[in-house]
Order: C-alpha cells, then sequence, then structure tokens
C-alpha cells in the first residue's frame, strides 16, 4: 500500500511541473524547480549580421524565452519559433532586428525602432506631428535605413506688440495783456502709444528673427499749452544823456532800484542795450544817462552827447 501511494504522489507532481524528494522523513520534503528546455537564438542586425546565444528556459512565450537567455526584446522585432515551445523539447529563436532611426524632436531626442520605409510614414507609425512652419532636415519622402538620423526644429511664428510713447507738443499760445516774464502751463501734455508688431520666428524655443509688420497707433497724445506773455513794460521815453566813460554797460536812473537792468531802445535807428543801473540823481528833462560804451552802442558820439528819442523798457531775462 506505502508503494502505491508514493507512484501517485510521484506521478502528479510530475504532471504539475515539479516533484518533491523524500528524505527518509515522512514530514521533511525538498522542492526541485520547473523544468527548462534549451533554446538557440540567432539575432540578426538591421544590416545582416547574425549573432547566436544559447541557454535555457522554462517559459512558452517568445519574449520571455529571449530575455531568459539575456537577449534584448522589442515588440517591433520579427521572431519566429521552430518548433512549438509547448512541445517542451526547447528549440530555435530567430530574432531580426528592425531598423534603429534616431529622431532629434527639437530638443528632444528619442530612438525608435520601425520597419517602415520613408520619414513620413515613421512619423505617422510613431505619431510625429508636424506643423505648418516645422522643418525637417531631409524630405518626407526620404528613405530610411538602419541607423539614420532625422532632427525636427519646431518653428514658432507669434506676432509680439510693444507698445512706445509718443511725446506731446509743446504749443505755445500768446497773451497780450500779460508782460513778457508771464508763463503758465494751462493744458498739461499726456504721451500717446504708439504700438509696434513684430513677427517674431522662434526655433526649438530660440529666437531667431523678429521683424516689424506693421504700426498702430493706440492712443493720440494731448498738447501741452502753454500761455505766454508777450507785453513789454514800458518805462518812458526821452532824451539818453552820456554819463560817464566805463567800459561796463551801466546807467543811471531814477525809475528802478539800482543793479537793476534795463533795456534802452534808440527809436531812430532800432538799436538797443542792456544796461544794469547804477546810480540815479538824474535832471528832469533826462530819463537816463549812459556809459560811453552803452551810448556808442546805440548808435552815439562823445560829440553828440545827446540822443533825443529813446525808449526805456523792462528787462525779460530768457
Amino acid at each position: 500500500m506505502r508503494s502505491f501511494f508514493y507512484s501517485v504522489l510521484l506521478t502528479s507532481f510530475f504532471a504539475t511541473g515539479f516533484f518533491y524528494v523524500f528524505n527518509g522523513h515522512a514530514a521533511d520534503f525538498e522542492v526541485v524547480s520547473t523544468p527548462k528546455f534549451p533554446y538557440q537564438i540567432d539575432e540578426i542586425s538591421a544590416t545582416g549580421i547574425s549573432t547566436i546565444y544559447s541557454g535555457e528556459s522554462p517559459s512558452f512565450e517568445a519574449s520571455k524565452i529571449i530575455t531568459d537567455l539575456g537577449v534584448a526584446y522589442f515588440p517591433e522585432d520579427k521572431i519566429k519559433i521552430f518548433p512549438d515551445p509547448k512541445l517542451k523539447i526547447g528549440g530555435k529563436v530567430t530574432i531580426n532586428r528592425a531598423p534603429l532611426i534616431s529622431v532629434k524632436d527639437g530638443k528632444r531626442s528619442a530612438s525608435y525602432r520601425s520597419w517602415t520605409t520613408t520619414v513620413e510614414e515613421l512619423f505617422t507609425e510613431k505619431n510625429i506631428e508636424l506643423g505648418a512652419d516645422d522643418k525637417t532636415n531631409v524630405s518626407l519622402s526620404a528613405q530610411i535605413v538602419d541607423g539614420s538620423q532625422i532632427a525636427i526644429t519646431r518653428v514658432a511664428k507669434t506676432t509680439v506688440v510693444e507698445p512706445k510713447p509718443i511725446d506731446f507738443k509743446i504749443v505755445t499760445k500768446k497773451n497780450p495783456n500779460e508782460e513778457k516774464d508771464y508763463k503758465k502751463i494751462v493744458q498739461n501734455g499726456i504721451k500717446g502709444i504708439k504700438n509696434y508688431f513684430y513677427l517674431v520666428i522662434r526655433e526649438d524655443g530660440e529666437e531667431v528673427s523678429r521683424s516689424l509688420t506693421k504700426t498702430e497707433i493706440a492712443k493720440e497724445p494731448t498738447d501741452q499749452i502753454v500761455e505766454v506773455g508777450t507785453k513789454v513794460l514800458v518805462y518812458g521815453s526821452g532824451v539818453a544823456s552820456i554819463w560817464k566813460s566805463s567800459g561796463d554797460m551801466i546807467a543811471a536812473c531814477n525809475f528802478v532800484k539800482r543793479g537793476t537792468k534795463v533795456v534802452v531802445v534808440n527809436q531812430n535807428n532800432g538799436k538797443s542795450v542792456t544796461v544794469t543801473c547804477a546810480g540815479g540823481g538824474l535832471r528832469e528833462d533826462r530819463i537816463v544817462d549812459l556809459s560811453d560804451s552803452a551810448f556808442e552802442k546805440l548808435g552815439g558820439t562823445w560829440g553828440q552827447g545827446l540822443l533825443q528819442n529813446v525808449r526805456v523798457e523792462k528787462y525779460y531775462p530768457e
């Protein structure tokens, strides 16, 4: 009876792919690994070079048999096994490697295995889409082989708007009722805005060109209006005489303080001179006494002595 039990037990173990070895004790058993089957792999590169690998595998799937023998598995490769692994006798695996193509897409690089024959077919198979402005280093109809290198330049065209200020104009408005030293801003100027439209082209994220396509006034500037006086204050008209000899443009006058500048105009010839009042005490029949240098600027001479028709005005610095 005991012999029969052991024979049934061993038969079950073999049927399930493993068995236990009795070591002399009823409760102690040792596990024996699943059997492996011999395989030979013939790896044929895309250029026809053959490499042979040998080993064992317990698997029935091609991918597992290949990796069990330490060979890289790629789903794009063409694989044949003879005979059927389910026969559990081993066999020969033939791998025809798919061509390997390198693609540099912008700043990213990738490698693809494919049996396609043109660039366009490869892009379709690998879902690589090209924009309308993107560029490739070869045409889409170009043939590809193992080791082909394809570069895609991603081109982006963008319109960039740069606003720039427009200076306002300063408009002078004359007021004859105010003196020449009067100045007032009656309307503040406001700068306008002019938009410059540029077509910016970037390749793989780097700007390669920028060209101006148009300009557009976004906001008109507002003129600044400045009101200025034009009236000249006249102190009086009359006779000018020579006060003293001096190379300085000085005069004596009774109507302004010492140190004040005035403009003396010879109304007969239009000549004028700016003098500084340095004294007073004039005769009533004189409106101003001039240094000989100032007198000569008005066209007078020592021999002449008097200028009968002069006008004295307020001095307005520029």
